[in-house]
Parts: structure tokens; sequence; C-alpha cells
């Protein structure tokens, strides 16, 4: 377990500021993937709480899911995930070994054997990325495959009993593949509560929670989880929008195709009349609002990493 706080007082807007407190939030901040929330651009471990500081402390209290108040404060909700987050991620010993102690506070680590994960599970996989790994390019091909040409929607039909349109159609790309099906030795699942065991070709909206359950079970070097905080997904991602108006609130799911500026192309099922599906153009803001259904407005909350997705599961995969 990470310690309780590493800190002699609080860093960030309104903060105590001590140098050596700030210069240690500075070094772990740094530490985190930007993926996960960490500073972006990287820091100057100078001891200085200023502008970037306080907006990196920010950046990564709302990609956490923290207050997002710009301070980090001594055994409190911010510095518990920070810390919890690069123990998990086997960085957190590192940082504090290398010069980042606080009077009163943790000294270098001492020798021993190295950090584990907090979470038991396999090591964690290395994830090759990009917008064109051999992966994304398959399943976007895939994708297009299954969809008439941008404008027109497939025929109307019926999908699996009780599955949502916009839910079904990742899992029908990942059967397009193929993936080892389920029932079939090797096919790869996740538990997850309120849903059961959710196979790649399961007809499902529910993809944050088995984004998050690969994290917690596998902790991959890249997250699979991705929240939207200005960033942008890649082809073949599988993203989630939320409401306008209630962004706690669930909207659809689909497939990204290409990203290109603020003109987006993306693969969904639940178009038009029930399960018919087709190739959408989406007009995307900084802000994270997008064209959603029907022309209503939406926002982007996070997505489904699928280079993540391909590490944790390549037993399950076709040859690429």
């Amino acid at each position: 377990m990470p310690p309780k706080t590493v800190l002699t007082g609080s860093v960030g807007f309104g903060g105590a500021n001590r140098k050596a407190d700030v210069m240690l939030v500075q070094r772990l901040l740094n530490a985190v993937p930007a993926a996960r929330g960490g500073a972006m651009p990287a820091l100057d471990p100078d001891g200085m709480c200023g502008p970037l500081t306080a907006a990196a402390v920010r950046r990564f209290q709302q990609v956490n899911a923290c207050p997002a108040d710009g301070r980090i404060d001594p055994g409190m909700s911010t510095e518990t995930a920070l810390l919890r987050l690069l123990e998990m991620l086997g960085l957190l010993a590192a940082v504090l070994a290398g010069g980042g102690g606080v009077p009163g506070g943790p000294g270098p680590a001492a020798p021993g054997p190295a950090t584990t994960p907090a979470i038991p599970g396999p090591a964690p996989a290395s994830v090759p990325s990009g917008p064109n790994t051999p992966v994304r390019q398959r399943f976007v091909a895939a994708a297009r495959a299954l969809l008439p040409p941008q404008g027109q929607l497939t025929q109307g039909g019926t999908g699996p009993k009780g599955a949502s349109g916009c839910g079904e159609f990742p899992g029908r790309v990942f059967n397009r593949l193929p993936v080892i099906p389920p029932g079939a030795p090797g096919a790869f699942s996740v538990q997850v509560p309120g849903a059961g065991r959710v196979f790649l070709t399961s007809p499902t909206t529910w993809w944050e929670p088995v984004a998050r359950e690969i994290d917690r079970k596998h902790a991959p070097a890249r997250p699979c989880w991705v929240p939207f905080a200005g960033n942008r997904p890649m082809p073949g991602d599988i993203y989630l929008l939320s409401r306008h108006d209630r962004p706690g609130e669930f909207q659809h799911v689909g497939v990204i195709i290409e990203v290109n500026g603020q003109d987006w192309l993306t693969a969904d099922g639940g178009q038009g009349n029930g399960w018919q599906s087709g190739l959408v153009r989406r007009r995307f803001e900084a802000d994270g609002t997008i064209t959603g259904e029907f022309g209503n407005k939406a926002r982007l909350k996070a997505w489904a990493d699928l280079d993540t997705i391909h590490a944790v599961a390549r037993p399950s995969f076709p040859p690429l």
C-alpha cells in the first residue's frame, strides 16, 4: 500500500506551496502517463507553483474523478489517487527515491523487492500504440465492410433480444475479425458487476465498466479506459457519448473511423429504424461537445483503447 501522505502541506491553488512539496508533486505528476491525467506538457520540477503546476493538478483531478479545485492536500482524495495510481503502475518507489523526499516525509526507498501492482493479476501488458497499428487497421476495415457507403444505412432488421442497437455494433466488428467466440477455448472475457460475463463480441453498451475492469484486472501499461480531457481517440477506439445537458447519463456507443480536426467519422448501430447502422459524420468541438444522434448535441465522455484491448486479449485475436 502507498503511504498515506508524502507532503508536509498543500500544493496548488491557495496551498502552502512549500518548495520541497511542490517539487515532489511536480515529479509525481510527470511520472503519471498523459492518458491517466499526467502533466501535459511535463513540468519543470523547480519547486515553484505557477499556473502550469496548478493546471496540471486540476487536469489530474478531472481525469481521475477528484474534486477539481487545483490543489493537493496531504492525505486527501487527490493525493491518495495520485499515490495509488503510481504504485499500481510500479512507479511510485522510483519517484520517491529520486530525490523528491520532503522534510518529515519518507526518504529514499530502502532496497528491497520491486514494487508490485496494487491489484493482483497478470504483469502489465506492453501496448504498441498509434493510429495505424495493425489491429486498428484491421478493425476499421472490418467496420467499414459491415456498412454501406456514407450517407446510407443498412436495411432494418432484428438483433439479439434485449440488446441495444448501438451496443451491438462493436461486438459485430470483433466478430468480423474474427476473435475467438464465447464458449470456445481462449475466448477473452471480463466479469462486470450488473452485466455478468462480457465477451468482446457481446452486444453491450457497458464498455465503460468493461474497460475499467480490464485496467483493474490486467494493469496494462497503457490504460484501456481513457476519459476525455482535451485528448483525442484514434481509429478503432470504442467511444462513448453522454447527454449534453446531463453529462452523467449515457447516450451512445460506437466505433471511431476517422478523427480529422473537427470533422469526425464514426461507425454506429442504432441509427434510423432500430437496428440500422451506418457511417456518421460528427462535428467535434474542443470542449468535448459533439454532434450526437439525429443531429442532437452530446458530449464525448471517453473511449476504450483498442490497442490496449488487443494487448491484454492478444491470444483471442487472429494473427495481424
